[in-house]
């Protein structure tokens, strides 16, 4: 690194510990969680008509706590990483993950690492720039250029591998696949979040990507190597059921990586309703700062029917003397209510949950759209991604979502992949439910330490 370079490193990290000496400073509520949950209940009983006028404001003062901490905290992360990225090579890093709280901390505390290799092949070219990386996850930011402009560029596939010895087992994995623009372009950045159902053995790896743009396709393998040490997780042994709406719910156990935290959790099996969505599950410290779910990415790992791991922005760059689990609100649905039947020849809903929320029923090809009755958008996949006919035959396929709401209704259905026909369906069809716009609302909070 040269000298200048050195300098303007120094004087930005002195301009962040400034502006993380405000942000320390900034006026939380210093309550105990306990106490702010109960001035919450009081709170509720003095004011419920303005809370019945506000129905999307939780009954809590957690709840408030909540949006609180969020507002400050994206005024936190903006300021965080307005700063971060005057440092040399940080912006690219900073603007794809602003709005998470975790790894901007990751930037903060100079755990990402600088990797800076490329290979080039007739014309096309990947950078592997920085990354991320702990135990059990990695974030590659990468990059792709073209000596000829272009208005899209597409990965067709991208694998982990290791350089020498066992490769990484992967868990789960998520990339962008299509970068379309109509402005024709040379370059474009990109991220890859990879994790792992078992830890790195390695820090030698090569990256395996095909790249492509409109008329050109071609295979990269990449050697890259990590030069810092991964911190290891924080785990934490809860295993404390709290119930909502005679809803019961066990935090088994939290996790604490650099990446992100998992938050084991078991559903009664005797439960009546099943729970489909922990829309607000969050973490929270003694001052009432949270970590919420991650927005865009892996958001849970379903380990069976009556268990999942739900992951949370990480906070393991702080050290809060005391942390909770906090939650208010969960989609949920009856357990009677848990498919929809439909018969895609005559295009009739044979079945779907009490409330007949689904209507015009429309089979297009090997699409099969649905309209939901909704005051707000709901931009969840309704569905599994698979789904049975009456002989047993299973039919594999994506989601659709449209983003807007038509007099009261929005569209949304299913794709069948291109190996399945919707003229081969013995009807009728079923399909498991994934989320439903219906909620259960109520005040639980466990301490995690």
């Amino acid at each position: 690194m040269r000298k200048a370079e050195c300098h303007m490193f120094e004087k930005e990290e002195q301009k962040l510990i400034g502006w993380k000496k405000v942000y320390d400073e900034l006026p939380y509520p210093v309550e105990d969680i306990d106490a702010a949950i109960q001035a919450g209940f009081q709170k509720g009983r003095q004011k419920k008509k303005k809370v019945m006028r506000k129905r999307w404001l939780y009954s809590s003062a957690a709840a408030a706590v909540f949006f609180i901490t969020f507002f400050v905290s994206i005024r936190y992360s903006n300021v965080l990483a307005n700063y971060i990225a005057v440092i040399p090579g940080m912006e690219k890093v900073v603007e794809k993950i602003r709005y998470d709280k975790g790894l901007l901390a990751a930037v903060e505390n100079d755990y990402v690492q600088e990797v800076g290799v490329s290979q080039e092949r007739n014309g096309l070219k990947v950078n592997i720039d920085h990354v991320i990386a702990d135990e059990y996850g990695m974030v590659l930011f990468y990059s792709i250029e073209s000596n000829e402009k272009q208005t899209n560029y597409q990965i067709h596939d991208l694998e982990l591998k290791s350089a020498k010895g066992k490769d990484p087992v992967m868990a789960t994995s998520g990339y962008g696949v299509d970068f379309p623009s109509d402005t024709p372009r040379n370059k474009v950045d990109t991220t890859a979040e990879l994790f792992f159902s078992e830890p790195l053995e390695t820090t030698d790896f090569i990256l395996d990507i095909e790249v492509g743009t409109g008329t050109q396709k071609e295979q990269f393998e990449i050697p890259f190597s990590l030069n810092k040490s991964l911190e290891q997780k924080k785990t934490y042994e809860v295993n404390k059921t709290v119930s909502i709406e005679q809803q019961n719910i066990t935090i088994k156990q939290v996790e604490i990586y650099p990446l992100r935290v998992a938050v084991t959790l078991e559903m009664d099996e005797s439960n009546s309703k099943k729970i489909l969505s922990f829309d607000d599950l969050r973490l929270v410290d003694e001052h009432g700062e949270a970590w919420t779910k991650i927005s865009n990415g892996v958001t849970a790992n379903y380990i069976n029917e009556h268990e999942q791991i739900l992951y949370l922005q990480s906070n393991y760059f702080k050290e809060p003397e005391e942390l909770y689990i906090v939650l208010n609100r969960l989609q949920a649905i009856d357990r009677e209510d848990d498919t929809v039947v439909v018969d895609t020849s005559t295009e009739e809903i044979v079945k779907q949950p009490k409330g007949d929320l689904l209507s015009d029923l429309e089979v297009i090809g090997n699409d099969v759209w649905f309209k939901l009755k909704t005051e707000k958008e709901f931009n969840y996949s309704l569905f599994m991604l698979s789904s049975i006919d009456a002989k047993g035959n299973e039919y594999n396929h994506g989601s659709m979502v449209e983003g807007h709401i038509e007099n009261g209704m929005q569209r949304m259905g299913i794709r069948l992949n291109s190996t399945n026909n919707s003229t081969n369906i013995v009807n009728p069809l079923t399909l498991k439910i994934s989320a439903f716009p219906q909620w259960i609302n109520g005040d639980a909070q466990v301490k995690v330490k």
